[in-house]
């Protein structure tokens, strides 16, 4: 089995994100810092690559509706991420894209030789956006990408797998990584740590949090979000500060 790295590349936080928009009907909590990352997966003979994150100043249009004292603050760019890890962007070979919000694909263009694996439910969407999430949508950072369009579960290269879980968008998919120390997946719907591990009391009553923003189903939603936390020895919550400062996961 092989055995990878996943290397967090943290690209700029939200400070006083309100917990609404991460715990559905549940704003228990102060704000918190949200993160957006790139993720490096070493291991594979292939650069691969989960998310390509963006830029702290397209999303500032958004931040009233995060929060009302929401402010966003760029860390390092996609390329300064890379470059310590020995890397530049046409180096990348694969792009898995967990979902096509713009915080996820608004570097895809640097990529300039990588091959972007979307799902076919979560392409088509992004092409026609229903109108209450179209601005969430940036069609000229996607428009023309070298994509490969799959459909539900797939292995990417040996060790390295999608796992088709929508929800909070209509074609979401989480990324499974084997590690030495088991299975890590990077999840492919927004949420932090407490959406998988809900605070006291609440885990005595639920097992899992739905992350508030839920574009199809906050059922689905739930269902994929306690499928995954099942699946995975290291649950990666793809916005949670806590990997701001982790080289390295395991």
């Amino acid at each position: 089995m092989a055995k990878h790295v996943i290397r967090p590349i943290p690209l700029y936080k939200i400070d006083n994100w309100s917990r609404y928009l991460e715990t559905f009907l549940m704003d228990f909590g102060p704000p918190l810092t949200g993160v957006i990352y790139s993720w490096y997966i070493e291991g594979p003979e292939k650069n691969i690559l989960v998310d390509v994150g963006g830029t702290a100043e397209t999303l500032r249009p958004f931040l009233p509706i995060i929060s009302p004292n929401a402010t966003a603050e760029n860390i390092q760019s996609v390329e300064e991420g890379l470059s310590r890890l020995g890397l530049k962007p046409e180096d990348i070979d694969i792009v898995i894209l967990t979902q096509m919000h713009l915080d996820h694909v608004e570097n895809a263009r640097k990529f300039t030789k990588a091959k972007f694996v979307v799902q076919k439910a979560e392409l088509e969407f992004a092409n026609n956006p229903h109108p209450i999430v179209a601005a969430l949508y940036v069609k000229p950072f996607y428009e023309g990408l070298n994509f490969e369009v799959i459909e539900g579960d797939k292995e990417i290269v040996e060790g390295v797998r999608v796992l088709f879980t929508p929800g909070h968008t209509a074609g979401g998919q989480s990324v499974v990584i084997d590690t030495a120390k088991g299975t890590a997946i990077i999840s492919g719907f927004c949420c932090i740590r407490d959406n998988f591990e809900p605070p006291e009391p609440l885990k005595e009553m639920i097992p899992v949090i739905v992350p508030g923003v839920h574009i199809l189903s906050p059922i689905e939603l739930y269902d994929n979000l306690l499928k995954v936390k099942k699946l995975g020895d290291i649950l990666i919550a793809n916005h949670d500060a806590e990997y701001l400062d982790k080289e390295r996961i395991p």
